[in-house]
């Protein structure tokens, strides 16, 4: 199978997160494709909005939630996230590797997937969401998330 010369972003599929192991392993045998993969992990400091206002009561700076559930493997990269997106230091830092365009696959859809591509896009990396059989939404929003990729991104939302 070809590698893609472009990097994937696996976005959150960690240990907080319930994943279907059906759609985990789609998720793995799919990263296999790509040259790079960027991972992200959702870690909410303590005293964040993310526990104060929304109640979120996962995700700590060092505890086991934070597991990647897809092994790291040389090459990659793994970034500490706060929020929904990437931080414009992460992207930047991407930008600066010659990365320009890139697949997103993940958890939530609806949420962190599409955080993702915004701050991507919003640091002139084009983003593209994968098939809908390496995306994952707890709260059942993938479709009605890929309806506003396909609005924000019609030029980037063809999958690969």
């Amino acid at each position: 199978m070809a590698l893609h010369n472009y990097p994937l972003v696996i976005v959150d599929v960690q240990a907080a997160f319930k994943i279907p192991p059906k759609k985990l392993a789609a998720i793995e045998r799919y990263s296999r494709r790509f040259s790079r993969r960027i991972f992200t992990r959702f870690v909410i400091p303590p005293n964040s909005i993310f526990h104060r206002v929304l109640g979120t009561d996962s995700c700590a700076p060092g505890s086991p939630d934070l597991r990647l559930l897809i092994e790291p493997q040389r090459g990659d990269i793994v970034f500490d996230k706060q929020g929904y997106g990437l931080s414009s230091r992460q992207v930047k830092r991407l930008y600066r590797l010659g990365v320009r365009r890139v697949m997103v696959c993940g958890l939530d859809t609806d949420a962190c997937v599409l955080a993702t591509m915004f701050s991507l896009i919003d640091n002139d990396i084009a983003p593209r969401v994968a098939p809908a059989a390496y995306c994952h939404s707890n709260q059942n929003l993938d479709t009605e998330a890929r309806k506003i990729m396909a609005s924000q991104f019609p030029k980037l939302h063809s999958s690969v």
